[in-house]
């Protein structure tokens, strides 16, 4: 594998560290954000300072849990320290782009859950068996020395390595796991499951194999093949990246049943959301409708709400229960804002 060097000055370059911190301001309107900006030169100028002098040091995370659709605790870095990643991360991505197999959706640009679908439903119609597999609490799980060595096999700047190692470092519980919600921990997810794309590319050989972050799929025309291709990855799994495969999530089954992936079932013919993803779209829309109502949003925001939802699930086979859903909101389908999206062409 071909190791790349000379990231520190593209990585420190004041250009760089504007465009990070303006990917930064764009989703993060705080007052800490707008403190930042109110002195954004100077501010910039001493963090580049301090990264080059090497007297740089993340701060700490601040922390909050969601429960949808499964309860997950959420780290939320400093302004400061997301610039950090937003610059990083635009280095890193270049040298990375090259070496990601060309089915890993997640994350990335020109990719994407909709795109993932779309594969797996190609896959569906031309083999009649797949093997679904997903890791047991993966950012969990992600072994820091593990991550920072797969990192120097691509990178051979110290710099660079010495800042994602930092950065790594402060995740966790000291040695093992990424903190959800950080832009580097998404990409470094990638990176990590990257050697595991390659080992079913190249020593595998499975032609049809796609993988969204650490959900991934193979298929064939024969059950048996599948059965001892799912040891083999089970072994490098857990001895290899130290990860453990999820045993209920691992589903061998033929396309007519359908293939349960990113919240809907993919079959060769059709693409169905699931039901219980559905029901909590259905709660959310109830909701902004609600809150319109009660005056606490305007119209436009609660149209780019309803939109937002709609058109999220406007993409499968969905158009009667969309109806029905709009139909149902508060007994009333001719609620404000309800009739002109449901008769919006662009939703359907």
């Amino acid at each position: 594998m071909q190791r790349i060097g000379n990231l520190k000055e593209r990585f420190l370059s004041f250009q760089n560290l504007y465009s990070a911190w303006r990917k930064a301001f764009r989703s993060t309107k705080t007052y800490e954000s707008y403190k930042f900006t109110f002195t954004l030169e100077k501010g910039l100028f001493k963090l580049q300072e301090e990264l080059r002098s090497g007297n740089y040091r993340p701060g700490d995370y601040r922390y909050f849990t969601i429960a949808d659709p499964k309860c997950r605790t959420i780290s939320v870095a400093p302004f400061k320290d997301r610039i950090v990643h937003h610059a990083l991360i635009s280095i890193l991505e270049q040298v990375y782009e090259r070496r990601f197999i060309y089915h890993s959706y997640a994350t990335r640009r020109g990719k994407g859950t909709h795109k993932a679908i779309i594969q797996v439903q190609k896959y569906l119609r031309n083999n009649k068996w797949y093997l679904k597999m997903d890791i047991a609490k993966y950012f969990d799980s992600i072994n820091h020395d593990k991550l920072y060595f797969l990192l120097s096999r691509k990178i051979k700047d110290n710099f660079i390595l010495d800042l994602c190692r930092k950065i790594i470092n402060i995740g966790g519980n000291g040695y093992c796991g990424l903190p959800i919600g950080n832009l580097t921990s998404q990409f470094w997810a990638n990176v990590y499951l990257d050697h595991f794309d390659h080992f079913v590319k190249e020593k595998l050989r499975i032609g049809p194999y796609l993988r969204y972050m650490d959900d991934f799929c193979l298929f064939s025309g024969e059950k048996r093949k599948l059965k001892k291709m799912r040891i083999k990855i089970k072994d490098f799994l857990m001895n290899g990246l130290r990860l453990k495969p999820k045993e209920r999530a691992t589903l061998i089954n033929t396309s007519v049943h359908g293939l349960p992936f990113l919240g809907v079932r993919v079959f060769p013919s059709m693409i169905r959301i699931r039901k219980e993803n559905f029901k909590r779209s259905f709660e959310k829309l109830r909701k902004k409708e609600k809150k319109y109502h009660d005056g606490k949003i305007d119209y436009q925001n609660y149209i780019s709400s309803m939109m937002s939802l709609l058109s999220s699930l406007q993409y499968w086979n969905s158009k009667l229960l969309l109806g029905n859903m709009l139909s149902k909101m508060n007994n009333n389908p001719r609620a404000p804002g309800c009739s002109k999206i449901f008769s919006n062409k662009h939703v359907f």
